[in-house]
């Protein structure tokens, strides 16, 4: 099956020159793990269970390299390694910098050339008939959202508002200045991936007055 793409446009930050235009990829629903396990069971001699236990090692021995600072290789497919930023105080130096600035930002992961020929042969790609755009959201739809998920993962990013809440880049990049302009949320770690927390004053204060219920911001 042909991966459908778009292309999209972006232009100049200072409104200079003309737009830039880009591929996106359509994003498809992952296979579940229920899904995963019934594949490799009907592939190979394991079963069901088989896959899990083997899953469940697998996932425990990641976390005790990568918690060790270790690369971890995944035979035919690549590399797991942390990534990491830090957090410092305002005016704290680079260098007084300690370990308890640091901050594990993600985990990268690096394709072996194997995999990555592997998918080249058998990938094709298709333009796509229809456009994605952002979903629709009034300020307090959106700041419930963000509440929410922030309660449960503790920050928010811009790639966690465009994934679970289908919005565009720049629309998420743009609600995201919004509420931290009004004070809502606290904008934090590095300058290329900041990361998102609810303001101090705003904890156990989830809805802070919002009222502009149908104010949207385009994308």
């Amino acid at each position: 099956m042909a991966i459908k793409y778009e292309i999209h446009s972006i232009h100049n930050s200072k409104g200079e020159g003309g737009e830039q235009k880009f591929v996106r990829l359509r994003d498809h629903e992952p296979m579940t793990s229920k899904q995963m396990e019934q594949y490799i069971e009907q592939a190979c001699s394991l079963t069901r269970g088989d896959v899990q236990a083997v899953m469940t090692s697998l996932h425990d021995l990641i976390v005790t390299e990568l918690s060790q600072g270790a690369r971890f290789y995944l035979p035919q497919i690549g590399y797991l390694s942390l990534s990491v930023t830090t957090e410092l105080p305002e005016g704290k130096s680079m260098d007084k910098v300690t370990g308890n600035n640091i901050r594990l930002r993600n985990i990268n992961f690096k394709p072996t050339a194997e995999l990555l020929n592997e998918v080249g042969r058998n990938v094709r790609f298709e333009r796509s008939k229809y456009t994605t755009k952002s979903r629709r959201y009034t300020e307090e739809q959106l700041w419930d959202k963000i509440v929410a998920f922030i309660k449960e993962h503790d920050y928010i990013c811009r790639r966690d508002m465009e994934y679970h809440f289908a919005l565009r880049q720049q629309t998420a990049l743009k609600w995201l200045k919004h509420f931290t302009e009004k004070g809502l949320l606290v904008k934090k770690g590095a300058r290329n991936a900041p990361l998102y927390f609810l303001a101090e004053d705003n904890k156990g204060n989830e809805d802070n007055g919002i009222s502009l219920h149908t104010k949207r911001l385009e994308p």
